[in-house]
Order: structure tokens, then sequence, then C-alpha cells
């Protein structure tokens, strides 16, 4: 009994003794979880806006002039001016001289070409609004090395400037990295090839060579397509470089509307809801020779009327598909900075980038550049304007300009852990 007592008596002294210790674990998780919670909402969270002035998203088209005749390019391009729309058009600036794909048959995809003085007139016209006119390759049948360079200074003779966009054509021979040298996988390239041949314009020593041409002159070559009416949600990183692919500058996807059905396929009102919450960008591929126009009465469907005057009243971006990929490259190389409360944002381009807008979870931030606060819109949006070459917006959630140097975390953990193991030594 004696020794039951004893024991009892030292375990109650340890007890006493050593209690506090017991509650450390306690107490520092405690610790560690208010830092963090504190922590959580430390930083100004915000992200860059693909798009300029607070617009939502971005739908253009490419259109190929397969197909097409002059009367048709009238009635599609006035009502896309009409409700303002600015897109890519692609062009022929040579006629086919020696057919088209490896045989030299004709394929009898036939269209205008800028030959015809009242179409080059009609598209110089469109291009002085705001149009984008670039290449479906010089022509629609098989162009040889001369040929192409011969067709890239006429285009430029025609419209002022070379085409910043090159789209492949069909089964031209000298298409760029087209068929099965559109794959970078080796073992895919091969089973592709099995029924569709390479492609001569990226081959140094064939005759219909021009890949020299297309790195300099052109800046953007059309790559993949998806059926989904977001091109960015399957082509995330477009515009982009393939380093087995070097005479193309930069490849960009889009969104496969070949012919009239396709198009209208990708623009139905579930899609373009998915596009806008997505804020997403649709970059559309299409004939307009193929399907637009009726005929026998020169009128659109009024389907495609309907859907198109529906798409320009959204809050979008109606712009040429190189304006968009352009400002896309530029907004890959602005840095953000965060600091304590404020966060900068560095424009490391040699060009301003317009109409700046970010997305926040912070109801207002002040705006040092300007002084004042800039309150976020209902989709958490902030217009900040213009942003230099080389220069840098700074934001807050105080109006504070002096940098205030202050512990990080593990610093103040470091603090109020000393103080607790302090206070249990006494």
């Amino acid at each position: 009994m004696v020794e039951y007592v004893v024991i009892d008596n030292i375990q109650n002294r340890f007890v006493t003794k050593y209690r506090k210790l017991f509650w450390l674990p306690v107490i520092f998780l405690s610790v560690v979880a208010v830092f963090l919670l504190a922590d959580k909402n430390h930083d100004v969270h915000i992200e860059i806006s693909k798009y300029p002035d607070g617009k939502d998203f971005a739908f253009t088209i490419t259109d190929d002039p397969d197909y097409g005749w002059l009367e048709e390019k009238y009635i599609v391009y006035g009502l896309l001016d009409r409700l303002g729309f600015k897109t890519t058009i692609a062009v022929w600036v040579l006629d086919n001289k020696h057919g088209t794909g490896q045989s030299g048959v004709n394929s009898g995809v036939g269209g205008i070409t800028t030959n015809n003085k009242k179409y080059l007139k009609h598209t110089k016209e469109l291009q002085n609004k705001g149009f984008e006119i670039g290449l479906h390759t010089v022509g629609p049948g098989n162009d040889l090395r001369d040929e192409t360079i011969s067709g890239y200074e006429l285009f430029k003779e025609r419209f002022g400037q070379y085409p910043k966009i090159n789209i492949n054509h069909t089964s031209n021979v000298e298409n760029i990295y087209w068929g099965r040298d559109r794959f970078s996988n080796k073992m895919m390239s091969f089973v592709y090839g099995l029924k569709t041949p390479g492609y001569l314009g990226h081959i140094e020593d064939s005759e219909y060579f021009w890949g020299d041409v297309c790195k300099a002159k052109s800046k953007y070559v059309r790559g993949w397509a998806t059926d989904s009416i977001n091109t960015l949600s399957v082509n995330k990183t477009m515009p982009y470089h393939l380093d087995d692919k070097p005479y193309v500058n930069y490849w960009f996807g889009c969104s496969d509307g070949f012919e009239y059905d396709k198009f209208m396929r990708l623009v139905t009102d579930e899609n373009i809801s998915t596009l806008v919450s997505e804020r997403g960008t649709s970059i559309i591929y299409t004939h307009f020779g193929y399907g637009f126009v009726n005929r026998s009465t020169n009128s659109l469907s009024d389907e495609f009327i309907r859907q198109m005057t529906k798409i320009s009243q959204m809050n979008g971006w109606f712009v040429p598909v190189s304006t968009i990929l352009d400002r896309f490259l530029l907004l890959n190389n602005v840095e953000i900075i965060h600091r304590d409360n404020n966060v900068i944002l560095v424009n490391l381009n040699d060009e301003p980038i317009y109409g700046l807008t970010i997305l926040t979870d912070q109801k207002r931030l002040y705006f040092f550049n300007t002084n004042e606060w800039k309150s976020s819109n209902s989709d958490g949006e902030i217009i900040l304007g213009e942003l230099s070459p080389f220069s840098a917006f700074k934001l807050g959630k105080t109006n504070k300009g002096q940098k205030m140097e202050s512990p990080g975390m593990f610093e103040r953990l470091n603090i109020v852990w000393d103080w607790i193991i302090g206070r249990l030594a006494k």
C-alpha cells in the first residue's frame, strides 16, 4: 500500500511540474493556424485579363477564299461590317497554273483571286475598315519557290505590307509542315503518312521550298483545329513556337467551322454561353463561299444573321486574328510582383499594352499611378488603361505608398514561440 502511495506522489509531482508542457502542441498548432489564416488574405490577388477595356471574351473568323465569288463577299462582309466584326480574310494573289496536289491535277476547288480588279478593290476597302488580309498560300494551285516569292511581293504591292498570317491551302505541294509533317511525334507522323503524303514548303532542297520566306515575312501560321467553340480551351498556349518546325514563327489554333452547317453548330446559344462564361477566345476557320449565301436569292439565312447579331451585342472583343495573338504575346511578357498588400505590374515589352484590365477578388484597389481608388465591376474587373513600354502599374489595398518593413510569417511564429517558451519556463 505504501509503495502505491509513493508512486502516486511521484506521478502527481511529475504532472504538476510538466503539465504546462502538455499544452505546447495545442498552443503551437493554434498559433500556426492563426498565422496561416491571417496570411491567407495578406496579398492582393489578381490576374491579367487577356482582353482590353473589360471585354469578356474574343470572337473572330478566318475566311479562306475557296469556293467564294465576288457577290458572296459583298453580302457576307457587308453584314460583318455592319455588326462591328473585324475578321481575317485570307486571299490568293496568283491564279492556278500547275494544278493542285502531288499529281498536279486541278482539285476543282475554285475561288476568286485578287487578280480580279473588283475583288481587289473590295478587299482593300475592307482592309481600310479594319479587316485583316492574310494569305492562303499565294495561289490555289501548286507554286514553285520563285512563284511564292513573287506572290509575297505582289501581296505587299497590293496591300501595303507582307501578310502577317499565312494559311496552308488543301493539298498544295508547297504547304509548310503539312500532312504527316504536322506531327512532332515520329510514330504519329509515320502512321498519318501512310495515307497522307508529306509536303515540301519546309524542305530546303525542294523546288517548292519557301520556309525562309515564311519565317522572314509572316508571323503566324494556322495549325490544328478543334470542334470546341473556345479555341483557347484546347490551345491555351497559342500563339506558340515549335523548335522542330523552325520556319514557322508562331502557330495558332482554330475552331472548325469549315462550311455553313459546321459553322452554325459552333455558334449555338449554348456554345456562345460557354464561350462567355469561360472568358474564352474563338477563332473560327471557315469558307464563306461554302453554303452561307443562297445563290438563287443572293441572301444570307435568317439563322446566321440572328446568331451573329446576338454575338455582336455581347461584351466581346471582335478584332482580327493577329490583333488577338499579338496581345497574347505582349501579356506573356508582363511580370506580376507581389509585395505585402501591394502588387506591381511591369511591362517588359517595347510596345504599350492598351486597355490593360485585371481580374481581382478585391472590391476596390488603390491605383498609385493616378492616386485614386478603382472599384471592380460585377465580373471582378478593373480597367487600368494603357501600360507604356518598360513601365509599371502599382496597386494596393491601402493608399500608403511607403513600404514598411514587417516580419514574415515564420519570423512572427518564432517571436510568439519564444514568448510562449519564456512564460512556461517561469
